[in-house]
């Protein structure tokens, strides 16, 4: 088991503990679903600060790799924009949200692949925002499938499908499309991500939160904002000092060379 843990790509692995969690959703739904529909706000509350933030200060890494990184930006905003505006054009139907949010996760997965690809790092403070919100996503699924119509097993089904499968999909099939992708074409990659986080994080998650003025959901935003601000600082401090450190180590063998 830990053999084919370790041969996976960071990003996979990321997709999959986001599969676990949005199955933790379904499972609380199963168990306790009062306690589920009550709480689900403060991860959303949570994911949404990481994600906004995350994306802010992805997009000047993005201008960095590629000019054309605002249109790709904003592609990856309507894009998002779109498949939700798709999903609440026909809300009889219990098809619509299950194509609509498993598309989005399908697009959170492929976003995995992007983040990883260019940072590490990058890629793990995007995924603490990106799995914290998969725990709403199965609740928020499943409530919008009985609310369509559909049965209690049905509805299970297609959200486990829609919020949990669909991710590591979208994870996997990333790795094929980056594994030939040039440096300026991961960076207009990433600006579509960042657009898409961004669309997350201060508008589609938002909207579950307007009816949440409880003090704690508040606190949950701020703190999801905080914790990008001091992860990407702390990474901004690490990729600076070794900056520093390859060019103290390049001027040191010039003036070797020099000496000789």
């Amino acid at each position: 088991m830990d053999l084919i843990l370790n041969s996976l790509p960071p990003a996979v692995l990321a997709s999959l503990v986001a599969a676990f969690v949005a199955t933790l959703g379904l499972v609380a739904v199963l168990v306790r679903d009062g306690w589920a529909e009550r709480n689900q706000v403060y991860f959303t509350a949570f994911a949404a600060g990481i994600l906004m933030t995350t994306a802010l200060t992805l997009f000047p890494e993005a201008l960095g790799a590629s000019p054309n990184a605002p249109f790709f930006a904003l592609a990856g905003y309507m894009a998002l924009y779109g498949i939700n505006l798709f999903s609440r054009l026909t809300p009889a139907l219990a098809l619509t949200p299950l194509i609509a949010i498993g598309l989005h996760s399908f697009i959170d997965g492929f976003e995995y692949g992007i983040l990883y690809t260019h940072d590490l790092h990058v890629g793990i403070i995007a995924s603490v925002g990106l799995i914290a919100h998969e725990f709403a996503e199965g609740v928020i699924l499943f409530s919008l499938m009985r609310a369509s119509g559909a049965g209690r097993a049905w509805s299970l089904i297609g959200s486990f499908l829609g919020a949990a499968v669909a991710t590591p999909v979208g994870a996997v099939a990333s790795q094929s499309v980056l594994a030939s992708a040039t440096p300026e074409a991961v960076g207009m990659m990433l600006a579509a991500a960042s657009g898409a986080l961004l669309y997350l994080g201060a508008t589609h998650l938002p909207m579950h939160l307007i009816r949440a003025t409880r003090s704690t959901a508040v606190a949950a935003y701020v703190a999801g904002v905080l914790l990008a601000v001091v992860l990407s600082f702390a990474h901004g401090e690490q990729h600076d000092a070794a900056h520093h450190h390859d060019d103290g180590h390049a001027d040191a063998q010039d003036d070797e060379h020099d000496g000789h």
